[in-house]
């Protein structure tokens, strides 16, 4: 093996995007400030009703990519096109686009605009709107140092193939499967008598850079950061439609382009499976229920219009997972014309040779990406560690977008708990370091011989469990506390007078967004917590040892028991909300209006009503 020129010309490239992006829509913006007088950026700067706000604040450029970032990760390019493949190709896009608009785009303008009007993080907001919802918060808080300590040893992952597309021919040409599973895993045969195992030293080593990098992108503050994600959000875009362009022209491109599109399998929309695999999918891409949407938006500054913001990464999102499934199922359509024009695959049943389908190349669970995608690169030829940088690479940043955004959600509870707690707040810098050395090493443990097996558990039991039940609380927190009245006049008195919203930005429709927030939110993330539960009782889950499902059940109880923590101080010490009262904003609203408020009296059950 040797060096491979082009995989390390295309690195550099990679790496290079980001800033020469930033660089120039950083000139672009300042010629617009110069010419426009920055009507709009003085009027935004920090202030509401001529008041000082004390938050450090984030720009509307610099909260739009943190939130693109937050929400467009590896699950938009690994895990959509593998549930495509295993539910029914266009079945399966037609429930999670329902799933998108009856549950998670109403979840997610629900988050930012609390955010936004609390200026707290996520505890602080959950508190103020009432102390009893303040243990769903610390539940949302332990998910998040679950997810990132098992969600960047995928990144890991990634590290490790980047560093092996460096180098001609892939390491894992001869064998892909082989390479993930012995090389880079080391994972066991079975799981008879066997424990975690230890440490694999090339994944401890991987992680390691990978933490080293959200240290080096968090710790100097929010301008640092801002730079960062001009490479991380940036530079997926480009080397996706780069990818795209060239995975098109495949041999076979048009049988999985035709799978991905042009079948349809109607049977399994009857499937709740199937159902809860869409609303996971779409809930973990824009992850409403982590708390981060809260907090991010705390940052913003006052006069953000956090309703178009909440369109713009919406749409971003899905459509780089719609686009995205083109690149991933043109791959594994060169995959499978490959695997048959060589004969085809070997039927472990029969002991023959049999030619294969896409579907069923495109079922490749966790190994899509490291296995089936991997071994996809040999097809662009010469280019196949150029074209093998640049999907690792994508893989790598979209998912480092994410653990920015849930690494400052933590620090940021630690900072608000310093301060609420009356002492000195320790550095940034020194808060992130601690944060990062802790997620590195409960990491480790997802680096052994049976870790991805553990990282599997974890995430059915924490994270698709505690998101659906967590969507649903908060549903009920804002129906019941903070109210649909509320979310409306913040939205128009944020706005208003800003240049592109002169009058305030209405929230419209309104049967829609209180349709989602008062019913199908709280509805459908309660069944499909229930129904979950029902099949893992009935099953145990992946046919994992019995001691892993005890981890996860034991995890998932820890949770639970933190929920209604807040409820039971609330009940004790008799305290209630510190929202300021409604009638004092409708009657600013008018005021900035020059018109008496029109709107109705607030009926004690309005709330709760469609």
């Amino acid at each position: 093996m040797a060096a491979s020129a082009v995989g390390i010309i295309t690195l550099f490239a990679v790496v290079l995007a980001g800033p020469l992006a930033w660089a120039v829509a950083t000139y672009v913006q300042s010629r617009r400030k110069a010419a426009d007088g920055a009507a709009e950026a003085s009027a935004s700067e920090g202030q509401v009703d001529g008041k000082e706000t004390e938050r450090e604040e984030m720009s509307g450029v610099a909260y739009t990519l943190s939130l693109l970032g937050y929400a467009i990760g590896l699950g938009n390019l690994w895990r959509f096109p593998y549930l495509v493949g295993k539910w029914g190709g266009g079945a399966f896009i037609i429930a999670y686009l329902v799933c998108l608009f009856v549950v998670a785009i109403p979840a997610y303008l629900m988050e930012m605009v609390m955010g936004q009007y609390t200026r707290k993080s996520t505890v602080g907001c959950f508190k103020m709107i009432h102390p009893r919802w303040d243990g769903l918060a610390y539940g949302q808080a332990l998910i998040l140092l679950l997810v990132m300590a098992y969600y960047n040893v995928l990144l890991a992952y990634a590290i490790i193939y980047i560093a092996g597309s460096l180098v001609d021919p892939l390491p894992w040409a001869a064998d892909s499967k082989n390479y993930f599973n012995a090389e880079v895993l080391n994972g066991y045969d079975d799981y008879i008598d066997k424990g975690l195992g230890p440490v694999q030293w090339k994944l401890a080593l991987a992680l390691l850079v990978v933490w080293l990098i959200v240290f080096a992108s968090l710790a100097f503050g929010k301008k640092i950061l801002t730079k960062v994600t001009w490479v991380t959000v940036v530079g997926p875009i480009v080397m996706l439609v780069v990818l795209l362009i060239r995975s098109v022209t495949l041999d076979g491109a048009a049988d999985g382009i035709k799978f991905y599109i042009g079948k349809f399998d109607g049977e399994v929309l009857g499937d709740l499976d199937m159902w809860a695999s869409a609303c996971s999918q779409i809930l973990f891409s824009l992850s409403p229920g982590f708390g981060t949407a809260i907090t991010m938006s705390s940052y913003t500054r006052p006069k953000e219009n956090v309703f178009r913001t909440c369109m713009v990464v919406v749409v971003c999102n899905s459509a780089f997972s719609l686009v995205g499934g083109f690149a991933i199922f043109s791959i594994v359509g060169n995959i499978t014309f490959r695997l048959n024009a060589a004969g085809g695959v070997l039927d472990e049943a029969t002991g023959v040779m049999a030619l294969t389908t896409v579907a069923e190349q495109a079922s490749a669970g966790t190994g899509l990406a490291f296995i089936a995608i991997a071994d996809g690169m040999r097809a662009f030829g010469s280019g196949a560690n150029a074209m093998s940088v640049l999907f690792f690479s994508v893989l790598l940043t979209l998912g480092l977008d994410s653990t920015f955004c849930w690494a400052e959600t933590f620090v940021c509870y630690v900072e608000d708990y310093c301060l609420v707690k009356g002492g000195t707040k320790p550095a940034h810098w020194k808060i992130v370091g601690c944060m990062c050395a802790v997620m590195y090493l409960m990491g480790l443990l997802y680096c052994t011989r049976m870790g991805i097996e553990l990282l599997d558990i974890v995430d059915h039991y924490c994270i698709t469990y505690y998101l659906l039940l967590a969507v649903a609380l908060e549903a009920f927190m804002f129906t019941f506390d903070f109210g649909w009245r509320r979310l409306v006049v913040h939205v128009k008195l944020a706005t208003l007078g800003n240049l592109r919203t002169p009058l305030g930005q209405d929230v419209v429709p309104s049967f829609f967004w209180r349709l989602g927030i008062h019913f199908t939110m709280p509805a459908g993330c309660l069944f499909l917590f229930f129904y979950i539960f029902s099949s893992d009782v009935a099953e145990p889950y992946g046919g994992y040892p019995g001691w892993l499902q005890g981890i996860g059940w034991f995890c998932l109880a820890a949770l639970l028991a933190v929920t209604p923590l807040g409820f039971v101080r609330s009940l004790m010490s008799g305290t209630g909300s510190t929202l300021p009262p409604l009638e004092q904003e409708e009657a600013a609203l008018a005021a900035a209006l020059g018109i008496k408020s029109t709107l109705p009296p607030l009926g004690q059950n309005e709330e709760c009503t469609i």
